[in-house]
């Protein structure tokens, strides 16, 4: 396994490799019911998102025998650059998602719209995307896909924030260092519960502890 930088011409596969990773978790299950139309808002939206990565926010692959079996994607939320909007092609996949899923699409703009402003204003390096592909979980991909972000928001001097929508996944960013600052018992009503999290950073000047 190699872990490798992203390029936006592999957004396809590695947006297929977070919709199968996401396919079982609960918020998603929540907004999107049907397991066949679950994975639109990563081939669509994530996808096009991919495609347009500011040079501010950092994607990272895990590869393993030439097939990608692992996204971290992670994001300076401080820089507003990489939040202009609209930007043409997240506008029209956003379009495109919300024809896709149909009456789906009430729940699922409340869901984005409130994982928005449940992300603390204070954040500086954020981890927009963990997923690995479920052939895959539980080999240590996940964590050195983790580890190496970790590494790199340490070398820039930057604490990082998470968010986590199942218990397991709080004790396995937990297990890297990450504490939780709030636990929502509903992400919005009548969700399941979601985890925001952080981890301070271990530089001290130039030197990483």
């Amino acid at each position: 396994m190699r872990i490798i930088n992203f390029k936006p011409r592999q957004s396809k596969e590695a947006a297929a490799v977070a919709a199968a990773a996401f396919a079982d978790d609960p918020i998603w299950s929540h907004v999107i019911p049907d397991p066949e139309r679950r994975h639109l808002p990563h081939t669509i939206l994530l996808r096009a998102q991919l495609r347009t990565i500011a040079p501010s926010d950092d994607a990272r692959l895990a590869v393993h025998e030439g097939r990608i079996v692992g996204l971290a994607f992670w994001s300076n939320v401080w820089d507003e650059d990489s939040y202009e909007l609209p930007n043409a092609r997240r506008f029209r996949a956003t379009r495109r998602l919300a024809r896709s899923v149909g009456n789906d699409w009430p729940r699922l703009s409340n869901m984005y719209i409130s994982i928005g402003r449940s992300i603390p204003h204070d954040v500086e390096w954020f981890l927009a995307t963990l997923a690995v592909h479920p052939e895959h979980q539980g080999t240590g991909i996940g964590s050195a896909l983790l580890r190496d972000g970790l590494a790199q928001a340490d070398r820039r001097g930057y604490p990082i924030t998470v968010q986590a929508s199942t218990p397991e996944n709080v004790r396995f960013y937990e297990r890297h260092g990450f504490e939780v600052i709030e636990a929502l018992d509903e992400l919005y009503r009548g969700a399941p519960p979601f985890w925001t999290m952080r981890r301070a950073s271990t530089a001290v000047g130039n030197r990483v502890l």
